[in-house]
């Protein structure tokens, strides 16, 4: 499965203020994915963004150091490279970075999916139940808008909500995600002596990062197909 790709210029893409997006650093030997906001952009001089902190402190930029900027719409993935023109900390820590002349947009179908092998720790909607009542699954499949999951227990009816919490490697960083879904099919299968449940999940997402993670991990799979 291949995911569609083309060239198009950052104008085109319908971003909001305040949005996440990632950066990573080539230069470095790790992998790892910061998230800042957007605060703005004016076409074809910069891009404004605020200054990217790790565990909760500022990390050190420097005029010139080029990032990987990601950022991920509901279906669609755009990437492209930045220079940092300037950095400031007043009146509260910001830079510009360059204005790209082309982004590379991946379209992400919801209706792609990938297939994992993910254990994940599913609870219930029910409000009566508390955190200790958690039901260990499988995901056997995954796409950005829901997923297939496995089962030796019952765990709902069509139209019940579910939490799961799932641990999701982007970009060689392990991440934690808690993902609200809602449960839109549900089957049975007879393995030996065992019944097993399988629930077609739709996601609803309630914090962006969640989301954005979810996009880049499906992002990831698929580019290696």
């Amino acid at each position: 499965m291949v995911a569609t790709k083309m060239s198009i210029n950052f104008n085109e893409i319908k971003v909001n203020i305040g949005e996440s997006i990632q950066l990573q650093d080539p230069s470095s030997n790790s992998d790892e994915r910061i998230f800042v906001k957007l605060i703005g952009y004016r076409d074809a001089k910069s891009i404004l963004v605020t200054m990217p902190r790790l565990n909760g402190d500022l990390i050190r930029v420097v005029k010139g150091q080029i990032f990987i900027v990601r950022l991920f719409s509901v279906q669609t993935v755009y990437a492209f490279n930045v220079t940092v023109l300037e950095g400031k900390a007043s009146p509260y820590p910001y830079m510009h970075l360059s204005y790209p002349k082309k982004v590379e947009s991946v379209v992400v179908r919801n209706a792609q999916r990938v297939n994992v092998e993910l254990i994940v720790s599913v609870q219930t909607g029910d409000p009566d139940k508390n955190s200790d009542d958690s039901v260990s699954a499988k995901l056997t499949d995954i796409s950005t808008g829901g997923a297939k999951l496995s089962t030796n227990e019952a765990i709902g009816e069509v139209a019940d909500d579910i939490s799961m919490s799932a641990k999701l490697t982007v970009g060689g960083v392990e991440q934690y995600l808690q993902i609200l879904a809602t449960i839109r099919r549900v089957e049975t299968e007879e393995r030996g002596d065992k019944t097993v449940y399988i629930y077609g999940l739709e996601f609803r997402f309630v914090e962006e990062k969640d989301r954005l993670v979810l996009h880049g991990f499906v992002y990831e799979q698929l580019s290696k197909n």
